[in-house]
């Protein structure tokens, strides 16, 4: 009988041991399961948005935002050929909940970066989530001095966050830059009661004095339970030469509407949100301007005008420019980074988001020593786009182009 030992040892004279290796075992060449094991099929971004709750709209719009950047970059070729996908954790407005989405997301969805959340006091439940399992974390949206605070100040624990989105500080001296184009010296300034909007009315009364600008008049509604027509009446007897609606959401509108009732030649300046909306905006009088501060508005740019369009085909109409729009430019910005690395590994991102410059919908991206996105009125700075909303549309009104 002739052996199987016989006939590999003839097989190795005749054709060569290396030759037998691969005619044995022609397969080996792709079972890795190593390499495998540590490339999912897609890389997963973690996005935090209250999708309940009294800011359900401006989290579904985020959500969008996001959603279209994703597919962005899975037609451009994803990561390094891997496709990228986003999981949501509804925040429904709460510290305490978007923690714990943050927390799923990373420990049970094995997210490889997080983007969010909406509002600040989420945003920096989510930062020590982040921090404690060094996660990348880019903010497009919430404004608190606080997430840039700790990142200067404990940079080796939050060396993992990034903000996209404007500062308060940065946000007032772009609304301080507008106020003296228009040659406003009283204001008055009304908003929600939440932690933001009281910050944003103390940080522009700081910034805007050097320049003689004054707030004659400041009052917070509950977002919850808002009782407009005290604050309406107040506001129009100050006698200020503009309102500056801080609130993002359509409780901004219907105060609109009631200050309208009190002051039909008031004009008004939305910090940006609902009143961006086209259809939210045509139900309010213009017996006075209505002005909206956007991070981008079709018109800006080609790559603002292509990201409308595209946002308004796909959703059925156009972003209002903040909660819509920044989301996209933070997963764009994290994809380059992804990309730039050749790496999802927070440690070989963290550097490229350093030191690199990202193109984004309302501009070139920079991040300064404390991981802030470079917006203002200085020198290569984003520098965001106030327009007018007209009865057959919106006007880019500042800064000049």
């Amino acid at each position: 009988m002739v052996t199987f030992r016989f006939l590999l040892r003839a097989l190795l004279i005749l054709i060569g041991p290396g030759a037998l290796f691969l005619h044995l075992f022609p397969l080996v060449s792709f079972a890795a399961p190593a390499v495998a094991a540590s490339h999912p099929a897609a890389l997963k971004i973690g996005v935090l948005a209250p999708l309940s709750g009294p800011y359900a709209a401006g989290g579904t719009s985020f959500v969008q935002a996001a959603t279209l950047a994703v597919d962005q970059a899975n037609a451009e070729g994803g990561v390094s050929g891997q496709r990228v996908t986003i999981v949501v954790g509804d925040t429904q407005g709460r510290v305490d909940v978007a923690k714990a989405e943050a927390l799923r997301l990373v420990s049970r969805e094995k997210v490889s970066a997080l983007v969010g959340a909406y509002l600040s006091e989420e945003t920096v439940g989510a930062m020590e989530v982040a921090a404690a399992h060094r996660t990348v974390l880019l903010v497009p949206v919430a404004a608190t001095a606080e997430i840039t605070d700790k990142v200067r100040e404990e940079h080796a624990r939050y060396r993992y966050v990034f903000r996209v989105g404007y500062s308060l500080p940065q946000w007032a001296e772009m609304i301080g830059a507008f106020l003296s184009d228009r040659k406003v010296r009283r204001y008055a300034f009304v908003g929600a009661g939440i932690r933001w909007n009281r910050e944003l009315g103390e940080t522009l009364e700081r910034i805007v004095a050097p320049r003689e600008i004054t707030p004659v008049y400041t009052a917070y509604y509950s977002a919850g339970n808002p009782a407009f027509d005290t604050v309406a009446v107040a506001a129009a007897a100050a006698s200020p030469d503009i309102v500056i609606l801080a609130d993002p959401g359509r409780n901004s509108v219907s105060f609109l509407k009631r200050l309208r009732e009190s002051a039909p030649t008031l004009p008004a300046l939305s910090i940006g949100g609902a009143l961006g909306d086209a259809r939210l905006a045509a139900s309010v009088p213009l017996s006075a301007p209505v002005y909206v501060q956007a991070a981008a508005w079709r018109g800006v740019s080609p790559a603002a005008t292509a990201y409308v369009e595209r946002y308004e085909h796909r959703y059925g109409s156009p972003p209002v420019g903040y909660s819509d729009t920044l989301p996209y430019d933070a997963v764009t910005v994290l994809v380059a980074a992804w990309r730039k690395a050749g790496s999802a590994a927070a440690e070989a991102v963290v550097p490229v988001l350093e030191r690199g410059t990202f193109a984004g919908v309302a501009g070139m991206y920079r991040f300064d020593a404390a991981h802030q996105a470079q917006w203002g009125t200085g020198a290569g700075a984003l520098r965001g786009t106030f327009v007018q909303w007209e009865r057959d549309g919106a006007r880019i009104v500042f800064p000049p182009r």
